[in-house]
Order: C-alpha cells, then sequence, then structure tokens
C-alpha cells in the first residue's frame, strides 16, 4: 500500500474513532448495558440446570432495566419523525419484553420458545438502538478523506454495538481507487444497512462492488457466478426492520449521498474528494 494510502486509513482511522465517541450518546451505552443482562438471561433459560427460581430472582433487576430502556427510547420520539419511528418501533418491543418477563415468571411455558423470543427481542432492540446512535451522529457528521475500500472493509464494525449477523460476501473492489470525502463512521452503516436489506429481500449470496465511475459508488447486488472467484468480505449486519428504510434515507441525506434501492440492486453514490 503506498504512503498517500497509508496516510489515508491513518486518517480514516482517526476520524473513526471520534466518531466512534460521538455517534453513541450516554444514553444508549445504558440501553446496551441494559441489553446486555437480556442476552445473559437468554444463555440461563438455555441451560436447563438452571432452577426455575434463579431466574425468578432475576427478574426484578431486568424489569428495572425495561424501565430504564423505555426511559432512553421514549426521550428519542420528539421532535425528529424519523427517530419517532425508530422509537415507536422500540418501545413497542420493551412491551413484549415486559409481558415475556411475566410469562418466565410464571414458568409455564417451555424454556426454549422462552429463550428463542427473548434473544429476538433483544436484537431487535439493539438494532434499534443503533439506528437512534446513528441518527444522532447523522445531525453532525464528521468528513474525512477516505477510501469505498477501506469503508467496505470496515463496514458494519462501526455501529454501536458488537452483535449483528455475520455476513459472508464478495467483494469487487474498483480498478482505481475510490476516494471520497465523507464520515466513514455513518458511511460504513450505510452500507451494512443496504446489504441488510438486499439480503432481507431474499438474496442468498450478496457482491458489495466499489466503482469510480461515473463517480464514486457502492453496488450491492446479487453475486453472479462470474463472482465466485472474488475474495470473501465478512459483513456484521444488523436485522433490517421496519424503521430501518427511513434511517437509510436520512443517513444519506447527512452524507450527501444519492440511493438507489431495488430488491436486486443497491447502489450508494458519492461525491468525489476534492
Amino acid at each position: 500500500m503506498s504512503s498517500d494510502s497509508n496516510k489515508q486509513d491513518s486518517a480514516g482511522s482517526a476520524a473513526g474513532t471520534e466518531a466512534r465517541a460521538g455517534a453513541t450518546a450516554p444514553s444508549w451505552g445504558a440501553a446496551r448495558d441494559a441489553l446486555a443482562g437480556f442476552h445473559n438471561l437468554v444463555a440461563l433459560l438455555r441451560n436447563q440446570g438452571v432452577p426455575q427460581q434463579t431466574l425468578v430472582d432475576l427478574l426484578p433487576e431486568l424489569r428495572s432495566s425495561t424501565n430504564l430502556l423505555r426511559a432512553a427510547f421514549g426521550s428519542s420520539r420528539e421532535p425528529d419523525r424519523t427517530a419517532g419511528e425508530v422509537a415507536a418501533a422500540g418501545l413497542g418491543q420493551i412491551d413484549q419484553l415486559d409481558s415475556l418477563l411475566d410469562s418466565i415468571a410464571a414458568g409455564a411455558e417451555p424454556r426454549e420458545d422462552l429463550s428463542s423470543r427473548l434473544a429476538s427481542l433483544a436484537d431487535d432492540l439493539e438494532a434499534l438502538a443503533d439506528l437512534l446512535a446513528l441518527l444522532e451522529r447523522a445531525a453532525s457528521p464528521v468528513p474525512t478523506e477516505v477510501s469505498l475500500d477501506l469503508v467496505a472493509s470496515e463496514a458494519g464494525r462501526v455501529s454501536g454495538s458488537a452483535r449483528g449477523k455475520e455476513l459472508a460476501v464478495r467483494f469487487d473492489r474498483a480498478s482505481a481507487e475510490c476516494t471520497v470525502r465523507t464520515d466513514p463512521f455513518l458511511l460504513g452503516p450505510l452500507l451494512s444497512l443496504v446489504a441488510a436489506r438486499t439480503r432481507a429481500a431474499g438474496l442468498e449470496s450478496l457482491v458489495v462492488r466499489t466503482r469510480s465511475v461515473p463517480g464514486p459508488h457502492f453496488v450491492v447486488e446479487g453475486a453472479r457466478e462470474a463472482d465466485a472467484a472474488l475474495p470473501s468480505l465478512s459483513m456484521r449486519v444488523l436485522p433490517w426492520l421496519a424503521p430501518s428504510e427511513g434511517v437509510v434515507g436520512r443517513v444519506a441525506e447527512a452524507l450527501g449521498a444519492r440511493l438507489d434501492l431495488s430488491e436486486e440492486r443497491c447502489t450508494i453514490t458519492l461525491a468525489a474528494a476534492d
């Protein structure tokens, strides 16, 4: 890699560190700590050796956690419409979480069913928290010069949580380096969300392409037979939820990016660095 590229990567990493700190409000750090308790409860439910009374003894602390989550999501309902939609979805999931804790207390349902439902709710809530943190970051982007190849390589690692599904995609690099001036800690999650959207449309195998003509852009589409020889890239993607579409549009707007979204092919076009 050239010295210029090294400087560019360093700049991207420095901006990324700053962006990671700015992308997550303190409330979301506390919310993720609360969600970690529910992920731990999933593991306990799956362990048949854990007595029912042990689960019951944990419920008061977990109910306090749902109150914390409700306050965090409730504070994001107004005045922003997109954030309000995400927050409303989160509040609905929290109501389901309360009902599930009641079911655990009753001890009448199979633990396997309870653990599956709880894992899904916790994953969705974590994804919704990440969407809200991303919207907070989109209000004040921090641009730096970065290559699309670097953004693609780091996509999915720049969100506030370390959870999500690892998705292996083929990676088709542009023949010429594509450099843009943007906030990589917004563009990376945007690319990851677009990949999640394309995957949710039913495409089993995806390819991410970086291109410089007619301008710097990403293409996310179903992989073809000719793409089999391309290197594999691991991306961490969050569940694609109903409010995700609005968040994608808002983040793209903050970046000055143009989106072209269809079920089989999505593009993210940006302005080239000066």
